[in-house]
């Protein structure tokens, strides 16, 4: 069963202008599936959607959805991060920024958020998959 998914907005920029890092949020995807289990941490939540937006796309909205059991999080990188910051430099501002919007949010009881985030933080540039 899938757990996550990811959609990056962009607005402002050229998507040419971020290069291979324009698919981060898909490798992100990715590498989550690989290595985390949301059963790890409680059954309020079976499934996660983030959404990076670069550029001044929307407000961010993030919100979780008992009857669906579903986080969606949606967080702000400013543009010039996204074009000054190398890939691995880029990785982690997409973590951090999915970490502070969910610090942000009223997560449900049963989700243990402190061993999420802790290994979240465990995740490393180099376990992503090659961009293609």
């Amino acid at each position: 069963m899938e757990q996550f998914s990811n959609f990056t907005f962009i607005k402002q920029i050229a998507p040419e202008t971020i290069g291979s890092k324009f698919n981060m949020s898909y490798r992100l995807k990715c590498l989550l599936a690989k290595e985390i289990d949301l059963a790890k941490y409680g059954k309020a939540v079976q499934f996660i959607s983030f959404s990076p937006i670069i550029g001044e796309v929307f407000p961010p909205i993030s919100e979780y959805i008992p009857s669906e059991k579903t986080l969606e999080v949606q967080y702000l990188i400013a543009p010039q991060q996204a074009i000054e910051a190398d890939e691995a430099q880029f990785f982690r501002l997409m973590l951090e920024q999915f970490i502070a919007a969910m610090e942000e949010m009223e997560l449900p009881e049963d989700f243990d958020f402190s061993l999420f985030r802790e290994d979240l933080k465990a995740l490393r540039f180099e376990q992503l998959q090659p961009a293609v």
